[in-house]
């Protein structure tokens, strides 16, 4: 085990082996999640957030600004999912908290990508690192100025997509147990981008599955865009019939 040691801009500044598994950040412990687990948050925000390139394309205005409020929306997302799952199998007496959320392959695909190995190497982005480091020592230390109105915009949403979705449509998983936007504008983000080949405008798909289509329309419903991802909640009609993640 190892401490890990912070500055104030979310650089990873030293590693003191044989300590206790703890983040400290300016000086304070990051409470309610260990180094380790901080690492490995951050490094699926890493590998699932949008490169510099794309946010140019999608923000030219201030494309840094907008990756870390992306990177911020997914901390606040991954966590909103193991609350409501954490609490469904707390129900029928089992356990799904940080350490299942953190290794949910089913959940998250950054796990198994190249780019959440680069988050702990030396080289890749030093910029977008310390925006994903930072995303997660903000969500666990509560540290929310300039960022409530992503908090409030998500809706409680749970989950997100980013580039596949825009790429596959009514291929993808999201399409096929139903979709709507809550903003027809939520699906034309990548009608500017030229950085990500074959992405094209969506608008609200229907579920396609037989077994959802028996019983509703729309499993999911957008609630904002940041980057290039778009992020869901569950949908009225979906909660309606008691699905809770």
């Amino acid at each position: 085990m190892a401490s890990l040691i912070y500055n104030a801009s979310g650089m990873l500044e030293d590693v003191r082996p044989g300590t206790a598994d703890v983040a400290i950040y300016a000086g304070q412990q990051v409470p309610f999640i260990t180094g380790s687990q901080l690492q490995r948050y951050a490094g699926i925000i890493y590998s699932e957030s949008s490169f510099l390139g794309l946010a140019r394309q999608i923000n030219p205005a201030n494309p840094s600004r907008e990756m870390e409020r992306e990177c911020f929306a997914i901390a606040v997302t991954m966590y909103n999912y193991a609350r409501a799952k954490g609490i469904a199998f707390q129900r029928a007496n089992r356990v799904y908290g940080l350490n299942e959320l953190l290794v949910d392959s089913g959940y998250t695909k950054g796990i198994n990508s190249p780019k959440f190995t680069e988050y702990f190497s030396a080289g890749g982005d030093e910029s977008k690192r310390r925006m994903a480091t930072l995303a997660v020592i903000r969500l666990f230390m509560r540290q929310f100025w300039g960022f409530e109105d992503i908090i409030q915009s998500l809706q409680g949403a749970q989950y997100w997509d980013g580039n596949d979705l825009f790429r596959r449509y009514r291929d993808h998983y999201r399409a096929k147990k139903g979709f709507e936007l809550s903003n027809p504008a939520h699906g034309r983000i990548y009608q500017n981008v030229t950085v990500i080949q074959g992405a094209q405008i969506i608008a609200s798909c229907v579920a396609q599955e037989p077994a959802v289509v028996a019983r509703r329309q729309y499993t999911f419903m957008s609630t904002i865009t940041l980057g290039g991802t778009i992020f869901f909640r569950l949908h009225p009609q979906a909660t309606a019939q008691g699905i809770t993640w």
